[in-house]
């Protein structure tokens, strides 16, 4: 397909309909290819949702790159690609900028195959940057990049043939209707612990349905999770820095018993709740008792302690952030790496050696560093093993090998090295994900 697409594009004059489509579609590849290449966590096509994912959806950013510093720091972009002769380049920019400003991303680009001159100052005037075929080309070559690499999500063959089936195959199946609006939408625009809370619960609905969803379906929204539970947990690990051990500890667990609010607002509303229930049930009583009858044994719910209970897994979640924060500098390139391993179990087979010698010297701590976000997930969320097994190309169903390869999260991991804290507070090496829930 890849072949084909680069052919329509070298035509002089790009006809309208699905030539224009496809040339659309392959300049995204190329930018999202470029971004990856440069060392940023990329996805194309993500779904901006009104709150509450209920109505049409708002809009689409082409493009979302993200970056991590040494020290954590993050920096998101999105990208506005267009292709064709007819687009209004200066509406784009505008509506870009504001986009960008909604969905709290901290650059803008705007790129199009050839820009004209005056849209260049009107994108300088609303600080946004500006990307044309030949500043591509020229990042391209400085980068080493040939027209046939393809790698990871970037890959137009495996976007086309695979990645964009399974993404309407997870919103359109009824028990996961909402996991890839999730994935593929809500989960760029909202907090990060909210994030980590969404993500336990959508690696429960994957637990509980995988035999019901496509083989690819299930391995995209399970490698989704890995690679989204890592990009959230590194934005969580940055806030360490900013306490003390002790009081980032208590700082977290606030803020994943609260999930979407605060928790001191939160434990005021709940406490008035239940205030407002046991002075109703007591009353309830009275009448009863009054009228001659027992009084009713039922529990009354508590809902400050039910409700904003500290996950049984946050324990788990704080070690695991602590040893992220150990290989803060590592990690985009386990990113990366979790990116190329989620394309293989989807069937790419291109040739991913030049991305991977970027970590050349440091190849077994960022396999290590992967492996243990896949572990955690599998162990300790009980997302399905089966979802991070290789898939075929052809038939796209579960290999039957009982012998996965390094890059699937059934790896062996060297004894000792990665060790989760549970909630009974003992130090356990992970489980064995056939036997996690």
């Amino acid at each position: 397909m890849a072949e084909r697409i680069v052919a329509v594009m070298n035509e002089r004059r790009v006809r309208g309909g699905r030539e224009a489509n496809e040339v659309g579609a392959l300049w995204e590849y190329r930018l999202c290819r470029l971004r990856f290449v440069q060392g940023f966590f990329v996805r194309r096509s993500i779904d901006v949702w009104p709150d509450g994912l209920q109505g049409n959806k708002l809009g689409e950013l082409d493009v979302v790159s993200t970056s991590f510093d040494p020290r954590l720091g993050t920096r998101t972009e999105v990208i506005e690609a267009k292709s064709g002769a007819g687009a209004k380049e200066i509406d784009r920019v505008m509506w870009l900028r504001g986009m960008a400003g909604y969905a709290g991303m901290d650059e803008a680009t705007f790129a199009k195959v050839r820009v004209d001159p005056r849209v260049r100052a009107v994108a300088r005037r609303l600080r946004a940057n500006i990307l044309d075929e030949a500043a591509v080309a020229a990042a391209e070559r400085a980068a080493g990049i040939k027209p046939d690499d393809w790698v990871g999500f970037a890959d137009p063959d495996l976007g086309e043939r695979v990645i964009k089936r399974a993404r309407a195959h997870l919103t359109s199946s009824e028990p996961l209707r909402r996991a890839g609006k999730f994935l593929f939408g809500s989960f760029w625009f909202t907090d990060e612990f909210a994030r980590i809370n969404q993500l336990r619960t959508l690696a429960d609905l994957l637990a509980e349905h995988h035999a019901e969803v496509d083989p690819a379906a299930l391995t995209l929204a399970c490698s989704e999770v890995v690679s989204l539970t890592a990009v959230a947990t590194l934005k969580i690990t940055n806030w360490r820095g900013q306490y003390e051990p002790d009081e980032f500890r208590k700082f977290a667990a606030g803020q994943l018993s609260s999930g979407f609010g605060q928790q001191v607002g939160l434990r005021r509303v709940l406490q008035q709740v239940d205030s407002m229930t046991r002075d109703f049930v007591e009353g309830l009583h009275d009448d009863y008792t009054a009228a001659g009858v027992a009084r009713i044994s039922r529990r009354v719910p508590q809902l400050e302690y039910e409700l904003l209970r500290v996950p049984e897994w946050a324990e788990a979640f704080m070690d695991l952030s602590a040893r992220m924060q150990e290989r803060a500098g590592i990690a985009m390139h386990v990113l990366r790496l979790l990116d190329l391993r989620a394309a293989e179990r989807l069937g790419s087979r291109q040739d991913t050696s030049k991305v991977r010698d970027s970590w050349a010297g440091q190849s077994r701590q960022v396999e290590d560093a992967a492996n243990l976000l896949e572990k955690f997930c599998v162990s300790v969320w009980g997302l399905p093993a089966r979802g991070l097994q290789m898939i075929t190309r052809d038939v796209m169903v579960a290999k039957t090998d009982s012998s996965p390869s390094a890059s699937e999260a059934g790896a062996e991991v060297t004894e000792g090295q990665h060790q989760l804290t549970f909630d009974d507070g003992e130090r356990k090496t992970d489980a064995d994900p056939s036997e996690s829930k």
